[in-house]
């Protein structure tokens, strides 16, 4: 029975416990939206990583802890990937690179820390780029100008050091990007006075 289900949306009610070890047994499932209870608790299960037709994952504004796996390289058809407002710690897994169909990412609101790394940068369907509120560190690469598709990029509240990419002008759909708070330094790049349609500029 669960093998044939394609989608789960439980979201903002009074939820508790952990997400099921077992969950990776529903091999067709789409969409897994878990949002909005803080009485969810626990890790991710590995099974999940399993569940690899899955488009859609919400686990935002829970109490889940612990990391993200490397084995997110195995959810090649993820489109939206939603985190944010959990007690997330360590790093973001290189092997995110394989989920090339990404275009929202939200990792805000958490404990998650360390540099980025090089494989996020090889997303190149991402829109939506949300890290605020965490203790990354370190700088943020050139490599940023790969992400032309990119709308908003929201890294503000962090531990980053260096200063703002000039390849930042290549995301030329840029419409907001908050980088206050953030640590970097420095003067403004030229690439930023390249971005025609940003409306939203937080600095």
């Amino acid at each position: 029975m669960l093998e044939n289900i394609s989608e789960i949306w439980l979201q903002d009610n009074y939820i508790t416990g952990e997400i099921p070890q077992n969950v990776g047994a529903m091999k067709n499932l789409e969409n897994l939206k878990i949002s909005g209870h803080r009485g969810l608790v626990g890790t991710l299960p590995p099974s999940l990583f399993e569940l690899s037709n899955l488009e859609f994952l919400y686990l935002n504004g829970n109490s889940l802890i612990g990391s993200v796996s490397e084995n997110i390289r195995q959810l090649t058809k993820l489109i939206d990937f939603r985190i944010n407002d959990n007690s997330f710690n360590g790093t973001i897994p290189d092997a995110i690179q394989f989920c090339q169909e990404l275009e929202i990412l939200d990792f805000s609101h958490n404990d998650l820390s360390g540099t980025l790394p090089s494989g996020l940068f090889k997303l190149s369907t991402l829109q939506y780029f949300y890290l605020r509120a965490n203790s990354f560190t370190g700088s943020i690469s050139e490599d940023i100008g790969q992400l032309t598709k990119l709308i908003h990029l929201l890294v503000d509240e962090n531990k980053f050091n260096g200063t703002i990419p000039n390849s930042i002008g290549l995301c030329q759909d840029l419409e907001k990007l908050h980088l206050q708070e953030s640590g970097l330094h420095g003067t403004l790049p030229d690439g930023l006075y390249d971005l025609m349609n940003l409306q939203d500029l937080y600095l």
